[in-house]
């Protein structure tokens, strides 16, 4: 029997919550390599309500791009190829389109087991939206006092039944799940039936078709007692403890566990999903978990400690690599469209206007950025706009790797993806959001998604593994240049590092950078230099580099950029001054 034909033609699309992508890769010379690309409004909510329907739509798009036919008449995918041309050999999706989780969790310990399941939480598409530990105040849930009738300040407030108040928290969380944690494997098991107590009478109170799944990861040990008080109630589930012991950590069940919940929840009911499965053998993947394979894979491939970045209208995406360790952080409240007003809730405007280099009413600010949360599909139509935009862009980060505890010392290259990355022309200023939001140091490589397709490529791998990884290395991300980023406790003005690039067809130049200061040193991409870095005394390059660092770099979009500013950035108090040291920055790039 002959071996089946290999997949050579693709279309992938990237389903988010406000903008649907669709690319087409195919064999160039040999190579698997990115083609075009299309964008349409993506189609979730009434009238239309089938996210079928904003693939199509960017799909016919393609077509016109292209001069391909890939749509039968009666708008089904052609597949496989056909030998005039029409049609693809294969079609993947990837989708963050679906709402997050709402997860309320319960446990013994706010400081050990409930930390580590909020950590496991924020690794996927789920929103935190109740905390009750048995060891608050009082050592029994959260003691709270009623008040007293009348405005009487002279009266002493009873104490409300502190299980009452977490049964009413618990009940109006309205969960989609209860992750339920707390102890170390082999240890006490009492206090966990007080819990499980609490959660069946919850439970049972809602209505069956709306009853969360309750999620177990503790003590191995109380599982049976668990199922009995609770199985016969609710959906219920169990994994390996968050916290098995006192000094280890293991999250990565319950992340996987969470993952599948929110694709059998969520994700499975996005409206018009179940038709796309007769498109495609491929499983339809969360735009997290691709962009990690994404990440994955370079790093194997080129043995890279990374740092990747993934914004969206509704999420924020970080990921990390770091020899064979790993970390994900899904922040589905941190995103700058649908989801801008819940980060404006939970960060402050201020923080925003920190990075606005405008001398602009607070209140406009905030008009402007409210209507992008109510119309996330706009393009800012001003400069003003895309520069409010930014800076919301610059606290997602901020807050999404705060968040995670990510080291961003000694990282080999930063990734940047998502909307605001993609068909946007002015790298310079791309360059700056993404040093001022994560603030890394070292001496790396920063390259951008342009087309914000490279998630999309996490899911081709399903199809044909090798055609994967040659679009990922070949058309994945856009290389915007070199970094060197010193950690330096200079006063501003005195020399943080001294620099000589020798480009390869070119004289050498010399350049001394004092701390505080932004430079960026053109050259341009496919040319090569070798470049000398010296640290003054008391400046780090990173770790185990020492004082003076020799190696040879090629060029990007920008070239060699220079960020001898503090860690953390520190920006002055006073708002003029702060404006203007914010728009020397941008100028300082070239943005």
């Amino acid at each position: 029997m002959a071996d089946p034909e290999p997949l050579e033609s693709f279309l992938v699309a990237d389903c988010g919550r406000t903008n649907t992508k669709v690319g087409l890769v195919d064999q160039i010379n040999g190579a698997t390599r990115f083609v075009a690309a299309a964008f349409a409004p993506t189609t979730l909510e009434p009238p239309t309500a089938d996210i079928g329907a904003g693939i199509r739509r960017a799909i016919e798009l393609l077509q016109a791009r292209t001069e391909r036919k890939f749509l039968s008449d009666d708008d089904q995918l052609v597949i496989p190829e056909r030998a005039s041309g029409q049609g693809v050999d294969g079609f993947c999706a990837i989708t963050s389109a679906a709402l997050p989780l709402r997860v309320a969790i319960v446990g013994l310990s706010r400081e050990v087991s409930v930390a580590s399941a909020a950590r496991a939480i924020q690794s996927t598409y789920a929103t935190i939206d109740a905390t009750l530990a048995l060891d608050e105040t009082g050592g029994r849930w959260i003691q709270m006092p009623a008040p007293a009738p009348n405005g009487n300040k002279k009266q002493i407030a009873p104490m409300m039944d502190p299980q009452v108040i977490a049964a009413e928290t618990l009940a109006r969380a309205n969960a989609d799940v209860i992750v339920f944690v707390g102890g170390i494997d082999g240890g006490a098991t009492t206090a966990l039936y007080e819990i499980a107590n609490l959660v069946a009478v919850t439970a049972a109170a809602q209505d069956e078709s709306t009853r969360p799944a309750i999620l177990f990861a503790g003590n191995r040990d109380a599982r049976p007692q668990i199922a009995a008080r609770i199985g016969q109630i609710a959906q219920l589930r169990v994994t390996d403890n968050v916290h098995p012991a006192l000094e280890r950590e293991n999250l990565a069940p319950l992340q996987r566990e969470l993952e599948t919940l929110y694709e059998e929840r969520q994700l499975a009911r996005l409206p018009g999903i179940g038709a796309l499965g007769n498109w495609t053998t491929a499983k339809i993947l969360p735009s997290a978990r691709a962009f990690e394979n994404v990440v994955r894979f370079l790093a194997r491939r080129y043995g890279l400690n990374i740092l990747a970045a993934d914004i969206g209208s509704a999420t924020t995406t970080i990921a990390q690599t770091r020899g064979d360790a790993y970390t994900r952080v899904v922040r589905a409240d941190l995103g700058i469209g649908s989801s801008l007003q819940a980060m404006l809730a939970r960060a402050g405007t201020h923080a925003l206007m920190q990075w606005i280099p405008l001398e602009m009413d607070a209140d406009d600010m905030l008009a402007t950025w409210l209507n992008h949360a109510i119309h996330p599909g706009a393009i800012p139509g001003t400069r003003d706009e895309f520069l409010l935009l930014q800076a919301a862009a610059r606290v997602a980060l901020t807050s999404a790797a705060r968040n995670a505890q990510l080291d961003a010392r000694a990282v080999d290259l930063l990734l940047l993806t998502g909307g605001i990355f993609s068909n946007n022309s002015n790298f310079a200023s791309l360059a700056l959001l993404a040093l001022d939001g994560l603030q890394p140091s070292g001496i790396f490589t920063l390259a951008v998604d342009q087309f914000g397709l490279a998630p999309a490529y996490g899911a081709l791998a399903a199809l044909n593994a090798a055609a994967a990884g040659d679009v990922i290395e070949r058309d994945g991300f856009t290389t915007l240049g070199t970094v060197i980023a010193p950690l330096s406790n200079n006063r501003a003005g005195a020399v943080d590092v001294r620099i000589q690039v020798q480009p390869t067809n070119g004289g050498a130049m010399n350049i001394e950078v004092p701390h505080g200061s932004l430079e960026v040193i053109p050259l341009p991409a496919g040319q090569k230099a070798a470049i000398q870095v010296r640290a003054s005394a008391g400046v780090s390059l990173g770790a185990g580099r020492g004082s003076t660092f020799k190696a040879e770099i090629e060029g990007g979009v920008l070239g060699l950029i220079v960020d001898a500013r503090s860690r953390p950035i520190q920006l002055p108090d006073q708002p003029e001054k702060r404006r203007v040291q914010v728009q020397e920055w941008l100028w300082d790039v070239g943005a």
